[in-house]
């Protein structure tokens, strides 16, 4: 679900998509001098010129990255995560296709139908999102999607089987490293697309594990039976609370996006009702991690033992 940017409004294909579509032959690739896989960076990402993100306090480690030229067609997807430990702690998910102005008609055709007639996501209601604004004129798309992801399913069973391949070197990633990934993370999706201000379509995603965000515990881990699932997070009232928080949160980081891309005001999301005073949780969340990594490096250099590690992280988290 969501926009997993990639597969596919919450899942990582939306740019392979097209190129699979467009160009499956006679390609010819071009070859970006940026990240490259395994780097660490701090403090930003650079997706292009108009995108530039800033990166919570720590380290980040570029897991996945691809670019391509194909024909008039050039894309880019980035994918980094930054971890505590061996675990995941929070991830985003960047990516753009360059349309160029061309081939509009069926550039038109297939942004339809991976935003609004897929049956599996898309920048329309479904019952798992949390949240969904939208802006929505031709061919012109302003969207953002809010809610949970049962990142279990996602990886290893994801409702569109024939996408799930694409995942297969974020599973090396996760196997070969013995990554600890949360069963329960909660995303945001952005996705723009106007002509009127670029001929890119972008699509950004972010990814938190509420457990390094001061968040409630979890004890339910399918998508369905999940806290944060709109069905059921009303009777948990922390659970509501803390994604609240992160909607507004989110609200903040998509207003962000709007600017840097230079949309037009008649085309941004009215996002003012998502967001409140304090994100408490989400805003204090690096003394958090900053605690609990320097704990990790204490554990790696032999002061602690795997006991006395465990329960200092445990008494962090709580």
């Amino acid at each position: 679900m969501y926009i997993k940017n990639i597969k596919f409004i919450c899942k990582k294909i939306t740019l392979l998509v097209f190129f699979i579509i467009f160009y499956s032959t006679n390609t010819q690739a071009f070859v970006f001098t940026d990240y490259t896989i395994g780097d660490r960076i701090e403090n930003e990402v650079t997706l292009d010129k108009r995108i530039t993100l800033p990166l919570s306090n720590g380290e980040w480690e570029i897991v996945e990255k691809e670019n391509w030229c194909y024909y008039a067609f050039c894309g880019k997807y980035l994918w980094l995560a930054k971890l505590v430990g061996n675990e995941i702690a929070e991830s985003y998910r960047l990516a753009y296709l360059d349309t160029a102005g061309k081939r509009i008609s069926d550039v038109n055709i297939w942004l339809h139908k991976i935003l609004f007639t897929n049956k599996h996501d898309g920048c329309y209601k479904r019952p798992e999102y949390y949240r969904l604004e939208l802006y929505h004129k031709g061919s012109t798309v302003n969207c953002m999607i809010l809610g949970h992801l049962d990142v279990n399913k996602e990886l290893y069973n994801p409702d569109d089987k024939k996408f799930a391949y694409l995942d297969a070197k974020l599973i090396r990633w996760i196997e070969d490293n013995s990554i600890e990934i949360p069963k329960i993370v909660l995303n945001s999706s952005h996705i723009f697309f106007s002509r009127l201000v670029t001929p890119r379509y972008y699509s950004i995603g972010h990814s938190i594990n509420p457990k390094f965000f001061n968040g409630p515990n979890i004890k339910f881990f399918t998508e369905d039976s999940s806290e944060y699932h709109p069905l059921n997070i009303n009777k948990f009232a922390k659970h509501k609370k803390f994604m609240d928080e992160f909607v507004s949160n989110q609200s903040l980081f998509h207003k962000m996006l709007e600017d840097k891309i230079k949309v037009k005001q008649r085309q941004k999301l009215d996002l003012s009702k998502n967001i409140i005073g304090s994100n408490t949780n989400l805003s204090n969340n690096n003394d958090t991690i900053d605690k609990l990594n320097k704990l990790n490096d204490l554990y790696k250099s032999g002061v602690l033992t795997e006991e006395e590690f465990k329960k200092a992280k445990k008494k962090i988290l709580n």
